[in-house]
C-alpha cells in the first residue's frame, strides 16, 4: 500500500467518523421523541409499550402470515425493556384474552416445545390502523421537507437498515463458528 492510498483511506476513515459523530446527536430526538411518538400512535389508549412493540415486531418480520416464534419475540423484547421471561409471558397473554385478542399463540408444528404467535385477524385490522395513524403522523413531521430531502432519507435509511443486518448476521456467524470450533478444540482434547 503506498502512502497516498493510506493518507486516502485514513482521510475517508475520518469523513465517516466525522458523519457518524454529526448522525449520533440526532440520536435522542429520533429514537426517543419521534420514535416515542409513533409508538403512541401504535399504542392507542389500549397497549402498553411492550405491547406495541411486539405488533411492531410481528408486522416488522413476521413475514406475510403475521407470525414469529415465542422466543425470538421474547428475545427482542428482552433486550429492548430489560424484561423478564413471565412479563412477556404476561404480556402476551393479555394481547391474546378479550377485551385485545390481537394475537393467538399456538404449538409451532415444526417444534412440540416452541410457540408461534401470529396475529388474529383482530390484531391485523388494529395494527393496519395504527399503521394508517402512524403515517399519517409521519407525513405531518416531513411535509415542509423537500422531496428530494425525503427520497434521500428514504436511501439513507435502506442502507443503514441493510448494513445493521449484515453487521448482526456477521456477528451470528462468527458466534457459530467460534461454537464449532469450540467443540472441535474439545473432541480433539479428549483424543
Amino acid at each position: 500500500m503506498t502512502i497516498s492510498s493510506r493518507a486516502k483511506g485514513a482521510a475517508s476513515r475520518s469523513a465517516h467518523q466525522a458523519a457518524a459523530a454529526r448522525l449520533i446527536e440526532f440520536f435522542y430526538s429520533v429514537h426517543y421523541e419521534i420514535g416515542t411518538a409513533l409508538e403512541d400512535v401504535v399504542r392507542g389508549d389500549r397497549l402498553s409499550r411492550q405491547q406495541a412493540a411486539t405488533l411492531w415486531l410481528i408486522h416488522a418480520q413476521g413475514g406475510p402470515e403475521g407470525s414469529m416464534r415465542r422466543k425470538d419475540i421474547e428475545a427482542n423484547l428482552r433486550r429492548w425493556f430489560e424484561v423478564t421471561s413471565a412479563a412477556v409471558t404476561k404480556s402476551l397473554r393479555s394481547m391474546m384474552r378479550p377485551p385485545l385478542g390481537l394475537i393467538a399463540i399456538t404449538e409451532d408444528p415444526r417444534s412440540g416445545r416452541e410457540k408461534l404467535v401470529t396475529l388474529t385477524a383482530k390484531g391485523r385490522a388494529y395494527l393496519d390502523g395504527a399503521v394508517v395513524q402512524a403515517t399519517t403522523l409521519l407525513a405531518d413531521l416531513v411535509e415542509e421537507v423537500p422531496a428530494n430531502i425525503r427520497a434521500n432519507a428514504i436511501t439513507y435509511f435502506t442502507h443503514l437498515t441493510g448494513a445493521f443486518s449484515d453487521l448482526q448476521r456477521r456477528d451470528r456467524l462468527r458466534l457459530v463458528r467460534s461454537g464449532a470450533e469450540t467443540k472441535k478444540a474439545i473432541r480433539l482434547k479428549s483424543r
